[in-house]
């Protein structure tokens, strides 16, 4: 496929992750930590499969950043920049969405988690858009 027929697609995933960083912002505003590292992984989620589609790839039907970010790789796309921030925000996508061994909702993180998920998920949306341009 060229790229060219992902253009709209690319457009719509980083549209979306840029919905995903302002909604973690208002709910760290709003203390509602585990919801806000959800979505800062969600922005990094969405914005690395906007990625693999710029570079003709169609994104995997799959939530972890460590297994994007090795698809990236085998494209040639240097990501050692931003692999501590994906292993970072990659412990949210199962603990913040399935009740289960980790706890309630609000002890599993704090303001602090939620602070350094959206820098994470900012770094990781900067680089995209970086390699975008």
């Amino acid at each position: 496929m060229k790229k060219d027929n992902f253009t709209s697609d690319v457009k719509t995933w980083l549209a979306f992750a840029e919905y995903d960083l302002k909604s973690a912002k208002w709910q760290l505003e709003g203390k509602i930590h585990v919801s806000a590292c959800y979505a800062s992984q969600q922005v990094a989620e969405k914005a690395l499969k906007a990625l693999l589609l710029e570079n003709g790839k169609v994104p995997p039907k799959i939530h972890s950043l460590d297994q994007l970010i090795t698809i990236l790789k085998t494209i040639k796309i240097d990501t050692s920049a931003i692999e501590s921030d994906a292993r970072e925000l990659d412990k949210y996508y199962i603990t913040t969405r399935y009740p289960g061994q980790y706890g309630g909702p609000e002890e599993l993180y704090g303001r602090e988690d939620a602070t350094e998920a959206i820098r994470a998920a900012e770094k990781i949306l900067a680089f995209v858009k970086d390699r975008l341009r």
